[in-house]
């Protein structure tokens, strides 16, 4: 039933287990086999089941301990590296462990059915005992193995928004990634796909205008054995709005001061006028569309130049196909001698 271990004599410690199973070393992979306080043997092949049932999130361990539970009489304990939970096997049944108080409930009637049957109860329930203060000494052994063999990495997400009131469109987000904090086995760390790990924001009940929509553990998805240590930040504010048209007049936005003997007269834009489209809240409040700086001091006298249109807010858009500039048409004169430049 085990096979292909390696012959190990030694007594059992934590130092022993950390020696054996950490990464990189010839026999870190496979099971170890304890008997009473001595390993005896390392890298051991178990029977995995051949079961198509199973959990898609059991791993090699657990499938090992249905192996052994089917092909012997044994009830089989695991504790899962990935998820931190205790799971018991006998026959055919999975048990998932809530606390230790189910656990040597289970221990209990596996050990005294077993003493019924041999004519040994109190042999067997003296042995339970032992047995009880031998797994709680493992457990102990591999959460604190397993906390120092823990990874961390910090991945950017993509944020995806999901759910929002067709009438309403998107306008801006404080965020567009964020930034998950992970931790798992080394193994599985490495092994993250991209597409593995999503953020997805309900935007069902969001409203027109702000909204403070955090990021709660539902709004994650992780692949099986990974665990969520931080997310950063915490919440996005998202501005939803329903999106209409709107004419704006266009502004010259001038900037320094003219040579002190000339005079601005005129001033023509062409298109004077131009159309956007945002949300209704914001252009309600808007009615001016302002060009880039134009500097004063670089005029010396009338012409033309050609500017760029400010979208301020940066989610205000011009309608398809409109052109991102105008036509600064000015002309200047002399200043009168004696006149003063204001």
């Amino acid at each position: 039933m085990i096979q292909g271990g390696v012959v190990w004599q030694g007594k059992l410690s934590r130092e022993m287990l950390v020696s054996i199973f950490w990464h990189g070393t010839p026999v870190h992979d496979g099971a170890t086999i304890i008997q009473g306080d001595q390993v005896t043997e390392v890298a051991a092949i178990l029977p995995l089941s051949k079961r198509n049932d199973l959990p898609a999130y059991f791993g090699t361990r657990h499938r090992a301990a249905v192996g052994l539970a089917e092909q012997s009489d044994a009830m089989v304990i695991v504790v899962s590296e990935e998820r931190g939970r205790v799971t018991v096997f006998k026959d055919e049944k999975i048990i998932h462990i809530e606390d230790n108080v189910e656990l040597e409930r289970i221990l209990r009637e596996h050990a005294g059915g077993a003493a019924e049957r041999s004519g040994l109860k109190r042999q067997t329930l003296e042995l339970s005992l032992a047995a009880l203060l031998c797994l709680a000494s493992m457990t102990g052994i591999w959460f604190s193995f397993a906390r120092g063999l823990e990874t961390l990495v910090t991945l950017d997400v993509p944020v995806e928004f999901m759910n929002r009131d067709p009438r309403m469109e998107l306008f801006s987000a404080s965020a567009s990634s964020v930034k998950l904090q992970l931790s798992g086995s080394g193994s599985l760390i490495k092994s993250i796909r991209p597409d593995q790990v999503k953020v997805k924001l309900n935007l069902a009940n969001a409203v027109p205008g702000s909204n403070l929509v955090p990021i709660s553990r539902e709004s994650i998805t992780l692949p099986p054995g990974i665990q969520l240590k931080q997310v950063d930040p915490q919440a996005l504010e998202v501005n939803l709005d329903v999106p209409m048209e709107k004419t704006l007049a266009v502004q010259a936005d001038w900037s320094g001061k003219l040579d002190k003997g000339l005079l601005l007269e005129r001033v023509r834009i062409i298109p004077d006028t131009v159309k956007v489209v945002g949300g209704s809240l914001m252009l309600k409040q808007i009615e001016t569309i302002y060009t880039e700086k134009i500097p004063l001091e670089n005029i010396t006298g009338s012409g033309t130049t050609t500017v760029s249109l400010v979208l301020q807010p940066s989610s205000l858009k011009l309608e398809n196909g409109a052109r991102n500039q105008v036509d600064v048409i000015y002309q200047v004169k002399q200043r009168p001698e004696g006149a003063s430049a204001s």
